[in-house]
C-alpha cells in the first residue's frame, strides 16, 4: 500500500510541476493551494462556497492519494493506461481556490495601504510560483491565424480526420510542435501523447522514437521502422482509424524510410505536413 501511495504522491508532484521546475517549486505550489483551501474553510461563512472551494478540493486531493482510489481507477476506469490516473486532479479548481482565498484575504483587511501592500505580495507570489505559457518554445510568438489562436495547420488536419457522427474517434500521432494544440480544437481526436506528456516528460514509446533520433552528418534521422512499430503497438489499443502526421523531410531532419513502405497511405499534405492513414482499422475483421 505504501508503494501505491508513493506512486500517487509522485504523480501529484509532477502535476504541480516537479519535473519541469523542481521539487521545491512543486511543494511550494501544493502548500499555497492547501493553505488557501484551509483559509476558505476557516473564514468563509457561506456553506456552499465553503464546501465548493474549501472542503471538496481537499477531499479530492486526499482521495487521490489513497491507494484504494488508484486501485479502483485502474480496475474500473483505465486498465490499459493507468498513468491517466493524474487526471482526477483536473476535478480540483486549484487556481479558483487560490484566487478566491486571496480575494477573501484582501476584503478582510482594513486600510488602503495595507491592501495595496498585500496585493503586491500576492501578485509576486503568483508570478514567482507560476509559469508564463509563452516562455515555452512551442507557444512563443504564435502568429494569430484564426479566431482560435492556434496554428491553421492544426485546424485543417483536424477537420480532415475528425469522425463523422456515429464513427469511432480516430487515433493520430502529431509532431510535437502541433500536439500542444490539437485537443484545444477537437477533443474527439485521441493521441499517444499531448502537451502534458511533452512538458512533464511522461514515458511514451512513440514520443521516445521521435525524440531519441540518430544524427548522421548533422542530420537527425527518425527510424521509420521503430516509429511504425511503436505507432501500431500503442494505436492497437484503440478501435477505428489511425493516422500519422509527419513534417516533410528537411535538410536537418528526415525519416529513414517513407512511411508508405510500411503500408500507410499518404492521403493529403497540409502546409509542410504529410497526413498518412493506416488502411487497416483496428476494429476491422479479416476478410
Amino acid at each position: 500500500m505504501y508503494g501505491i501511495f508513493m506512486e500517487c504522491f509522485v504523480l501529484l508532484r509532477r502535476y504541480f510541476g516537479s519535473d519541469a521546475d523542481g521539487e521545491l517549486m512543486a511543494y511550494l505550489r501544493i502548500a499555497i493551494f492547501i493553505i488557501s483551501a484551509i483559509y476558505i474553510i476557516a473564514k468563509e461563512k457561506d456553506a456552499v462556497k465553503k464546501i465548493l472551494f474549501g472542503i471538496m478540493p481537499l477531499v479530492i486531493l486526499a482521495g487521490f492519494l489513497l491507494p484504494i482510489t488508484r486501485k479502483l481507477y485502474v480496475a474500473q476506469v483505465d486498465k490499459e493506461n493507468p498513468v491517466t490516473y493524474y487526471r482526477i486532479l483536473w476535478l480540483i479548481p486549484i487556481y479558483i481556490v487560490i484566487a478566491y482565498a486571496a480575494c477573501m484575504l484582501l476584503m478582510r483587511l482594513k486600510g488602503d495601504a495595507v491592501r495595496r501592500a498585500v496585493t503586491v505580495a500576492i501578485v509576486l507570489v503568483i508570478m514567482l510560483t507560476g509559469k508564463c505559457v509563452y516562455v515555452n518554445a512551442e507557444m512563443h510568438r504564435i502568429k494569430v491565424e484564426n479566431p482560435y489562436h492556434i496554428p491553421q495547420d492544426v485546424i485543417d488536419i483536424c477537420d480532415m480526420i475528425t469522425p463523422a457522427v456515429g464513427e469511432e474517434n480516430p487515433w493520430a500521432v502529431f509532431p510535437e510542435e502541433l500536439a500542444w494544440f490539437v485537443r484545444q480544437y477537437d477533443a474527439h481526436i485521441l493521441m499517444p501523447y499531448g502537451a502534458d506528456y511533452i512538458e512533464q516528460n511522461y514515458p511514451n514509446q512513440v514520443h521516445k522514437v521521435l525524440k531519441e533520433v540518430e544524427i548522421v552528418d548533422g542530420v537527425e534521422i527518425v527510424d521509420a521502422e521503430e516509429l511504425m512499430n511503436a505507432v501500431r503497438d500503442d494505436g492497437g489499443r484503440f478501435d477505428g482509424r489511425r493516422y500519422v502526421i509527419m513534417p516533410e523531410d528537411t535538410e536537418t531532419r528526415r525519416l529513414s524510410e517513407d512511411l508508405t513502405t510500411f503500408g500507410l497511405e499518404l492521403i493529403d499534405k497540409v502546409g509542410h505536413y504529410n497526413v498518412y492513414k493506416d488502411p487497416i482499422e483496428v476494429g476491422d475483421s479479416d476478410e
